[in-house]
Parts: structure tokens; sequence; C-alpha cells
């Protein structure tokens, strides 16, 4: 009986050890597969990565160029409004110098009564202006285009 009971363990050995290389195949497919996605992953979370840096990059290069620009724009809006302005109150100057009111001098430019008042007072004083000691009285627009109308026809 001894020799049942050997070959009995030798048997339960070798179907042990059959099971346990099947297993261990099955665990090295598995590892391989985990391998193989996590490396996926990896090299694709880099490319996501590297393509957000590429954006927030661009981004930042045109958020400056922006800027650059609005600046420029600025500037040169500065530089023209800075020497059209003066011009413009000189001659608002000249208009209130004809004893034209500002509500009178902004019907006849189209401009608002604040941005006259403001352009005049900005104005340097004009020294060619007829000086005068007599109330300034508001002259209606109606009766200036009236007594134009009345010298020409």
């Amino acid at each position: 009986m001894m020799g049942k009971t050997t070959n009995d363990a030798v048997t339960a050995r070798e179907t042990a050890r059959k099971r346990l290389l099947a297993l261990n195949a099955d665990r090295a497919a598995r590892d391989a597969r985990i391998e193989a996605a996590a490396a996926k992953v990896i090299t694709t979370a880099g490319k996501l990565t590297d393509a957000t840096a590429a954006a927030d990059s661009a981004r930042a290069e045109a958020r400056t160029a922006h800027e650059a620009a609005l600046t420029k724009i600025d500037a040169t809006r500065a530089a023209a409004v800075g020497k059209a302005e003066p011009a413009v109150a000189a001659g608002l100057v000249e208009l209130t110098a004809e004893k034209l009111s500002p509500a009178d001098v902004a019907a006849l430019t189209d401009l608002p009564v604040a941005e006259v008042k403001r352009l005049l007072k900005s104005a340097p004083a004009a020294s060619s202006a007829p000086a005068t000691t007599a109330a300034v009285l508001p002259v209606a627009v109606d009766s200036v285009r009236a007594d134009a109308a009345a010298l020409a026809g």
C-alpha cells in the first residue's frame, strides 16, 4: 500500500504543478495586460500634458499680443485725440466768442453740450477773441439760421 500512497502523492504533486503553471500563465498574461494598459495611460496622459502646456503657452502668447495691440491702439488714439482736441476746442472758443451759448454751439456742431463745455474748459485762453464787458446772452440756433437766411436772401 505504500506504493499506492507514493503514487497518489506524486500524482497530486504533478496535478498541483500543472495547476500552478496554468495559474502562473494566467497571472503572467494578466500582468502583461495590466502593464500594457498602464503604459498606454501613461503615454496618453503625457500627450495630454504636453497638449495642455502647448495650449496654455499659445494662450499666453496670444494674450500678450492682444495686450500689445490694444496698447498700440490706445497710444494711437491718445495721440490723435491729443492733436485734434485742441483744434476742436479752438473752434469752439471762436464760436463762443460770437456770443453763442454752449447749448447753441452744441446744436451747431452736433457735439453733446457736456463735451462742448469740457472742451471749452480745456481750451487755452483765446487772446485773439474780442474782449467784451457786456453779458453774453444765449442766441437761439433758429434765430441764427433765420438771420443767415435773411442775409442770403
